[in-house]
């Protein structure tokens, strides 16, 4: 028996698992563990085998989360064989990632300035869910997925509660579908605090509870739409071409930048600890270093 045996039977044998993440764990097995595996007998793999496959993978500039991702397959299967008893047990615990940090980019604050002016100029509700992305951190799947039942205007507060998504359709002729399903892990169904001025604006479009705000009705709104949107925007304002997630990282580097405690920072942005957020965004500017420096100075010569 082949590992790429005891993995189809694994990945088969999984109860529960959301069809995005079946359709991503297919997707990785075709691209880079079938090839790879397919001819050998699994008690014929050693701990060796696993460290040249994913150092073969790291010199091919496959991302660290990939590999992750991977990784979990790979050791879930040898698991599961080894309880099934269709394999020895092998112990890859030890499998080591070089990780190389990526420049995040962000908007710097004049390009944020210059884009919030365009956005509340003839606001629409599209306009709206831009800024409420740049103050929240929203992914544009969670943005995607807000009703106004999720909206708390008293408290101020929207809540997380779904992600519109366009998976593989499997059933028919249509190449994908949408999806609503629930957001990216536990920690991703979260509450979150709105600015004072945006729940003022977002009054103004206000529609019946079980209303998609992007939609105006009960249909999804499909992602990649608000993403050409946004392009546009950017367009408009001359600001350089950036994925859509780059709101999210100007709202932690800001967020960050203004002194936000890294704790309440994770928590809003959904992620499961806060060493995600420190390893993703708390890296200061040198500029927040410089006055770091002043302010040291500052405090031992006034002491």
């Amino acid at each position: 028996m082949t590992l790429l045996n005891i993995i189809e039977l694994w990945l088969n044998n999984k109860n529960n698992l959301k069809i995005q993440s079946k359709q991503k764990y297919d997707s990785l097995i075709n691209i880079y563990i079938k090839d790879e595996f397919r001819n050998i007998s699994v008690n014929k793999l050693r701990i060796n085998n696993f460290e040249n496959y994913f150092n073969k993978l790291n010199n091919n500039s496959v991302s660290i989360s990939i590999q992750k991702t991977i990784l979990y397959i790979i050791k879930s299967s040898l698991n599961y064989g080894y309880t099934n008893k269709l394999c020895n047990y092998i112990e890859i615990d030890n499998i080591k990632f070089k990780n190389i940090q990526k420049n995040i980019y962000t908007l710097s604050i004049e390009e944020q300035k210059k884009l919030e002016k365009e956005l509340v100029n003839n606001i629409n509700i599209r306009k709206c869910c831009l800024l409420l992305c740049l103050y929240t951190g929203l992914r544009v799947g969670e943005v995607c997925g807000l009703k106004w039942e999720d909206i708390n205007f008293e408290a101020k507060t929207v809540q997380i509660k779904r992600t519109i998504q366009r998976i593989k359709n499997n059933n028919n002729d249509m190449k994908t579908i949408l999806i609503a399903s629930t957001p990216k892990s536990d920690t991703s169904n979260r509450i979150i605090p709105i600015p004072n001025f945006l729940i003022d604006i977002l009054k103004r479009f206000k529609q019946d509870d079980n209303v998609f705000l992007l939609s105006k009705s009960n249909k999804y709104y499909d992602p990649r739409l608000l993403e050409s949107f946004y392009e546009r925007i950017l367009i408009k304002c001359l600001i350089n071409h950036n994925k859509f997630h780059t709101l999210r990282h100007t709202f932690a580097t800001r967020a960050i930048e203004s002194k936000m405690d890294v704790k309440t920072l994770s928590e809003i942005l959904g992620h499961s600890n806060i060493n995600i957020t420190l390893k993703l965004y708390v890296h200061p500017s040198q500029e927040l270093k410089r006055n770091s420096i002043e302010n040291l100075v500052n405090y031992i010569t006034n002491y």
